[in-house]
């Protein structure tokens, strides 16, 4: 009987222990790459990215390219037009999305050799591939402003439209795992929920070199 009833307990604890290891395994995603796209420019990105246990995101993005740079405020906003002869920027990452073995990072520019990048909002989406000797892991970037979103949607050709104020919901209904976002889109900085997964278009890295890891 005592024999039966240290296995029982021993079971419990095994089992107690695996839990415990689920619970605190936790998302991230990280490493170093070096590639060029059409410009043939040399970039390189440096990154770590990790979710605790908590649920909070910590991590820091270095990312540089040596490519002549030409910045002008797309909105006209009165910002000068300037050449830099090559770029860098260093953001601290708040937020981590992650589906098998792609991973969306964002987060907030802090320093760049471009004074105009500084508070903007930066999102990284990585693709890890394994050992890269079959597909080479892949990536792409963005940095974005925030955007005030104080439109509303309307029908020209009613005075008074009943739908204005309503919200829906907007899918591909082409692809079965597109989740969607709300429309119209909230006021709320560029992160990771601002775009589906699925939805980004990665470069051309076929020359890169390095290793992106992802941890579902």
């Amino acid at each position: 009987m005592r024999i039966v009833r240290f296995t029982f307990m021993s079971a419990l604890l095994l089992s107690g222990l695996a839990a415990a290891s689920l619970t605190t395994r936790a998302e991230s995603a990280s490493g170093t790459y070096k590639f060029t796209v059409d410009d043939k420019s040399a970039k390189y990105v440096e990154f770590d990215a990790q979710r605790a246990a908590d649920g909070s995101v910590s991590g820091s993005l270095f990312f540089s390219d040596e490519a002549t740079i030409v910045y002008q405020d797309v909105d006209e906003a009165g910002d000068p037009r300037e050449k830099f002869a090559g770029a860098y920027i260093k953001a601290d990452i708040d937020g981590l999305v992650v589906e098998e073995n792609q991973a969306v990072m964002s987060g907030t520019v802090r320093d760049s050799s471009i004074p105009y990048l500084v508070g903007l909002r930066v999102l990284l989406t990585v693709e890890d591939n394994g050992d890269n000797t079959r597909v080479p892991d892949k990536l792409t970037w963005g940095v974005y402003k925030f955007i005030k979103r104080d439109w509303k949607p309307s029908d020209a050709e009613w005075e008074n439209d009943p739908g204005v104020g309503l919200t829906w919901w907007a899918t591909d209904l082409e692809r079965r795992d597109d989740k969607g976002y709300q429309m119209p889109r909230p006021d709320e900085p560029a992160g990771t929920q601002s775009f589906p997964v699925a939805s980004y278009a990665f470069v051309d890295t076929s020359d890169g070199s390095g290793d992106i890891r992802v941890a579902p």
